[in-house]
Parts: C-alpha cells; structure tokens; sequence
C-alpha cells in the first residue's frame, strides 16, 4: 500500500479541485474518471483511501463501493455525494464507507473526511505490515528443521493455530516451547493483540496471584494501588503460562475456573471480569504422572490438555543440529559484528556426537559463546566448550551421517577430538606439568603450548 489516495469521479473540474486540497496538505492523490477506469487503476496500485463519487457514467458508487470492499475489506473509502439522499449515504455506510462528503462541499470538510481516511488508511496498512514481520520473525518459519520428529511437531502446531484451542506444550527444557507458543501467536487470528509470558515457577509464591489475576488497593498489605493482573494484560490476545505446572494446588483452582468461565477474579475484589484471551501452557513435567501423585488437580489438566503436542529433545533430531548451529552463528555474528558463516568440519563432528541435555536452548548458549570467542574466518573445534568437545561416551549420540555402520566404527572419531582428550588427560595426569607432559607424549613442550592454545585449556584445578 501506498500513501495515495485514489480520487473517483466523472467530473474533471471536482478531481483537480480536490487533488489540490489534498495536495496542499501533504497527500498525493491519483484519479479515475469511471467504475471500470477505478478497478484498473486500483490493480496497478493499492492506495490508503478511495474518494468515491455515488454517480458514475458506467455503474453506481454504491455497485463500485461493494466491490471494493469485497476486494479490500480493510480500505477506507470516502463517499461524495449530491444528492443528499440519507437512504443512500445509509446503504454506503453498510457497505463499508468510513464517511461520506455532500456536494457542494467546504474544504475544511472534505479534507477532514479524507485525512482521516487516508491516516486509517496507513495505520490499518502498518499494523498488517508488523503482523507480517511478526509472522516471519516468530512465526512457524522460525522453527527450524527437517527431521521427521519437528516437521510432524510443526504440522500439529499450525493446526492449533487456525483456531482459539487450548495448547499444552511439553517437553524438556530448552526445546523451544515457548518459540513454538509465539509462533501459535503469531499465526493466529489473534496476531495483532498482546502476547503475555508468565513463567510460573519463577515468581515468589507471595505474588504468583496477584502477578495472574491482579489486586485492588488494599487487598493487603503494601498493595498501594490498584494492579492489572496479566490475565487482563492479555485481553484480545494469547497468555503463555510457562512451567504451569509449579503452581500451587489453590491456584490451580483459580487457574481452572478462569478456563472454564473466562472470568477473572482480582484478589480483593467481587467483582468477576470477563476475558477474551487464548491460553497456552507449558511443562517439561509429566503432568498425568503429577495428577497421579495428586500434586496436579486431573481437571484442570484436562482443561490444558485439549491440545497437547510434544516438543522432540535435540537428541531425537540429530539431523538438525547442523542446520540449528549455522543459523544461531548466522544471527550472531551479525549481532557481534563478526564475519563467521562456517564450521570447520572437526567442529561439525563435534557438534553433532554431543547429547546436548539443554537441548536447542544449550546449542544456541554455545554458539553465541564460541562466536564471540573465534579469532579464525570459521567457527573451530577450539572455540566450542571442553563440555561438548571432549563429551563422556555416556553423552554421545551416533551421527546422523553414521546410520548403519558397524558398531565398532560408530565410535570413530576425528582426530582434533581425539588429540584433544589425549593432551587433556596428560595434563590431569601430570598435574598441568608441561615439561613432564611433553615427555612423556614424546612431543616438544612448545607443542604442548600450542596445543594448549589453539584447544583454549585452562587448568580447572588451578
């Protein structure tokens, strides 16, 4: 969309008259002269509003009005009008108009009707370009992957988008459930309202109710002043209650009546306040085990577990960690204004035999880590933590690459990691004593310094 206005009338002398009241207030305008010249012109170009004459030489401002709107429901038109017919200026209203303009008209009229027209116009067009690079930005595109696991996790995530159903998202911590609840935000009817965070194991039992339904002043003491609760923060669009699996059983109970009855309750207060939200939750506890052990009320847990889907660990998709890692070392070494677009192929290997038990949240600390830490043009197996180079046999996973080998060459591994542990483990031995470890590796000690290096050693009981 543009920031012109579309001018529609049959009367010459009407268009250069008002193009020169919009145009000595700052709006340019472009005109049609016909119903059919109208269509035309706005195919080649989506304006911020329509000035609409009702009579036309080929079909009616009211016919043109429908089809317009039909087409571009959300674009303000203005309606001119000589007649004065209230029936008409009614149905044009019904169909959409924003405002219409009696002929003759006095200029301060007609340039109030279309500024604010055309300041509609560009609001409406700038919120729907912000939900666009909301949707690119938080949206499904942003969870990256094509295992088998993520795709089949993706395709169960849109499905819950299209709609207002409650989503219980679970899985370990790090596997990215709260991406995937702001990409159910983001591609939802609900876009354009607020997305609120709670995370309820991180805030202190004394304000986990007033943080969620809110107070009145003087509900307790220190409570000063009133306090919207993030239920109503929420109002128009989704509330993620991450980790919703910490709160008390008598929030629970709170919990569940604001599901079933869309009402909220501030502490202090009477008075019940109806809500329109979307709620997601989320856990990396096995909740039906939690009801089991009556430490999760089983109907609240049917209320959030309308939808559940399962976010897979990192180490049941192998196959995209390479993929993860390029994009986190793309994005980071934009932020930190460094050139690396590229693992070497030891850091490759590295990356891809570690179990990462933080799963992707692990991976993208790591990376920004050794990003910021990297002197070379790539991103080096010296670079990455001794945690995650040097991975005890219990926390590797075979690569991706490996499927179907033997299981004797599965655990083959490149031989920057190999030397790597070598010289680690003659250092411990040695008690960090160079000389004595270049000895006994039959290596000079320069080398040993080297090593020490490029690997970045530290003496961890030093």
């Amino acid at each position: 969309m543009n920031r012109k206005v579309l001018l529609v009338d049959d009367d010459p002398e009407i268009l250069l008259l008002v193009e020169r009241i919009l145009t000595e207030a700052g709006i340019e305008s472009y005109v049609a002269s016909n119903g059919e010249e109208a269509l035309e012109r706005l195919r080649e170009e989506l304006p911020s509003a329509i000035v609409l004459d009702l009579i036309l030489p080929d079909t009616s401002g009211q016919v043109l009005l429908e089809r317009f709107h039909q087409e571009h429901p959300s674009l303000p038109i203005v309606i001119l009008t000589s007649q004065g017919d209230v029936d008409d200026v009614v149905g044009c209203m019904r169909l959409g108009a924003v405002d219409f303009v009696q002929k003759p008209f006095a200029r301060t009229r007609l340039l109030t009707a279309v500024t604010n027209a055309h300041t509609q116009g560009m609001l409406k067009a700038r919120v729907e370009q912000l939900a666009q690079e909301l949707r690119q930005d938080q949206g499904f595109d942003r969870i990256l992957g094509g295992s088998k696991a993520i795709r089949a996790c993706v395709a169960m995530l849109r499905r819950a988008a299209g709609s207002d159903i409650t989503v219980l998202l679970q899985g370990e911590s790090g596997t990215g459930k709260e991406v995937a609840a702001r990409a159910i935000h983001a591609e939802s009817l609900r876009r354009t309202g607020p997305f609120v965070t709670v995370n309820c194991g991180a805030i202190p039992e004394n304000l986990i109710e007033s943080e969620l339904f809110g107070h009145e002043k003087g509900a307790f003491t220190g409570a000063t002043s009133s306090r919207v609760g993030r239920f109503e923060q929420a109002e128009g669009g989704t509330i993620f209650l991450d980790e919703v699996g910490e709160l008390r059983l008598d929030l629970q109970v709170r919990l569940l009546r604001v599901l079933q009855e869309r009402q909220v309750q501030r502490v202090g207060s009477s008075l019940q306040r109806p809500v329109n939200i979307r709620v997601l939750g989320a856990t990396n506890r096995n909740l039906k085990a939690e009801v089991e052990k009556r430490s999760f009320r089983k109907d609240l847990y049917y209320r959030l577990a309308v939808f559940p889907v399962e976010l897979p660990p990192l180490r049941k998709r192998t196959g995209d960690i390479l993929l993860l890692a390029l994009s986190f070392l793309e994005r980071f070494s934009r932020r930190h204004g460094r050139e690396l677009r590229e693992l070497t192929p030891a850091a490759r290997d590295a990356l891809q035999a570690y179990g990462w038990p933080g799963n992707v949240r692990e991976l993208e600390n790591v990376i920004e880590r050794a990003t910021l830490l990297e002197d070379g043009s790539e991103l080096s197996l010296g670079s990455l933590p001794d945690e995650v180079v040097c991975a005890d046999e219990s926390d590797l996973v075979p690569p991706a690459t490996g499927a179907g080998l033997p299981a004797e060459r599965e655990g083959i591994l490149p031989l920057e990691v190999e030397e790597r542990r070598l010289i680690v483990r003659a250092l411990e031995l040695t008690g960090w004593n160079v000389q004595e470890t270049a000895q006994r590796l039959r290596i000079g000690r320069a080398t040993i310094y080297r090593k020490i290096e490029r690997y970045r050693l530290k003496n961890r009981t030093s």
